[in-house]
C-alpha cells in the first residue's frame, strides 16, 4: 500500500476498507458514504483534478466545509496524514459535531491503528488542533 503523503493519494472507501480486512464493512453504508464524501471534500479543498463536481441539496454545506478545510493550512498536502486521520474519525467513528479536542485523542489512536498499513503517522502535538478543526468541518457533511 502506498503511503498517504498527498490528499489525492487518499483512496476511496472500497480500497481503505476491503471486505477481507473489515468484514463488518462489506456492504456499502454510512461509513463508505462518509469516507467518500469526506475524501471528495478534501480533494476539492486541495484543488485536486480528482475531485468530482458537487451537486445536490447539500451543496452549500459542502462548500462551507471546503472553505473551512482550505483555511486549515496553506498547502493541504503538507498535512495529508492528519487530514486522513480526521477523515477516518468523521466517517468511521462519527463523533458528535461539537466533540472537543480532548475527546478526539482516543479516536485518533483508533484511526492510527486502522490506517497503519497506509503509513499514516501519529500527529505532532501542534497538529491535534488541526485534526479537531478538520473533524468539525467534515462532520456536518457526514451521513446520518
Amino acid at each position: 500500500m502506498t503511503a498517504i503523503t498527498r490528499i489525492d493519494q487518499i483512496p476511496p472507501s472500497h480500497t481503505i476498507f476491503p471486505a477481507r480486512s473489515h468484514p463488518d464493512l462489506q456492504q456499502p453504508g454510512t461509513v463508505h458514504h462518509g469516507w467518500n464524501t469526506g475524501r471528495q471534500l478534501l480533494l476539492h479543498a486541495a484543488g485536486s483534478p480528482l475531485a468530482k463536481p458537487i451537486t445536490g441539496q447539500e451543496r452549500p454545506l459542502r462548500q462551507q466545509a471546503i472553505t473551512h478545510l482550505r483555511a486549515l493550512a496553506e498547502h493541504l498536502d503538507d498535512v495529508a496524514g492528519p487530514l486522513t486521520l480526521a477523515l477516518h474519525i468523521s466517517a468511521v467513528q462519527q463523533p458528535a459535531a461539537d466533540t472537543d479536542t480532548t475527546t478526539l485523542i482516543p479516536l485518533i489512536g483508533e484511526a492510527l491503528a486502522d490506517l497503519g498499513d497506509w503509513d499514516v503517522r501519529a500527529p505532532l502535538p501542534d497538529q491535534i488542533d488541526l485534526i479537531s478543526r478538520a473533524v468539525h468541518a467534515l462532520q456536518p457533511c457526514m451521513p446520518d
